[in-house]
């Protein structure tokens, strides 16, 4: 599955806590928002033809540093302990990759399922005043060609996805509203051959983003009762996103351990919406570490 990059999650809102619910929930969105594609969690570094436990389950320690938005010169440090589970099945797969669903197959091409998101947005300098961004889940399909290689620790292949986005509040119970779409192209290496008797797997992807006017009015509108004399009016349009570089590391320091270190560069030099008010560096870098521990698995292997 393809959890894809965001346009880079927000800070906590001003409320000084979140209930469970809605922690749980952002806790979610920031492990998916960091799409971790490449090798993480589960999988040893063994050689590809050996088969793995059909399912195994843990827990992972997750530390991010985010700008509150893509564009925005602040940045928010995020850290979450999470549970995982891992599903090895023959067409529902939820791995590393997140719940992917292998609906067709035919030979190099790939359907799946692409999910991303990003924690609600608070306090932010250039948004002062304005209403808080909430909290944003994006899902749709996805369809992936391989260029050689397949399977969970090692393949190079193409990925072009579509996402419908929904923003969630639970200031009030829950409202969940439709905000756009989201569209990503990416060319996404992981192996996990190169350094495997240091027991190291690393993947790297780059891509470029697209979204409609709807999608970019979330972020970089300023309606006409938020101008101020800094901040003019603007309304932005649909079309080019940004350029995003991406890349982890994972070693597998025993059985059950693992440490991961993520990293992305993000440029919106042409985006759509660079001249937005709201927008104060076209440059914004992301990095996070995992630490996971493997509590148990199956006896049965994969299929």
């Amino acid at each position: 599955m393809c959890l894809a990059g965001c346009y880079a999650p927000h800070h906590l809102p001003k409320r000084s806590c979140m209930d469970i619910k809605s922690g749980g929930f952002l806790a979610g969105l920031l492990t998916v928002s960091l799409g971790w594609s490449g090798p993480c969690i589960g999988a040893s570094a063994v050689p590809q033809e050996e088969k793995l436990p059909l399912y195994e389950y843990g827990i992972v320690g997750l530390a991010a540093h985010y700008p509150h938005f893509t564009g925005s010169d602040e940045y928010q440090t995020y850290a979450f302990p999470l549970p995982y589970f891992v599903y090895r099945g023959e067409i529902i797969r939820a791995d590393r990759d997140g719940i992917r669903g292998i609906f067709w197959r035919y030979k190099q091409f790939e359907t799946d399922i692409s999910l991303a998101g990003n924690p609600p947005a608070g306090d932010n300098n250039a948004r002062k005043g304005m209403e808080d961004l909430h909290a944003l889940g994006e899902g749709g399909p996805a369809l992936n060609y391989y260029f050689f290689d397949y399977g969970e620790r090692d393949s190079f292949f193409f990925q072009t996805t579509l996402r419908a986005a929904f923003s969630f509040d639970f200031d009030n119970g829950l409202a969940v509203e439709h905000e756009g779409y989201v569209s990503d192209i990416s060319v996404i290496y992981r192996d996990s051959r190169i350094f495997r008797e240091k027991k190291i797997r690393f993947h790297a992807s780059s891509g470029i983003r697209f979204a409609d006017a709807a999608m970019h009015r979330y972020f970089y509108d300023v309606p006409l009762a938020d101008v101020t004399p800094n901040r003019r009016y603007y309304e932005a349009e649909g079309g080019y996103g940004g350029l995003q570089v991406s890349g982890s590391i994972t070693k597998e320091l025993t059985r059950s351990f693992w440490v991961s270190c993520y990293g992305r560069w993000v440029n919106i030099d042409g985006a759509a919406y660079e001249d937005s008010p709201l927008v104060s560096t076209h440059n914004n870098y992301i990095v996070g570490a995992m630490l996971i521990w493997k509590i148990g698995e199956s006896e049965k292997l994969e299929p």
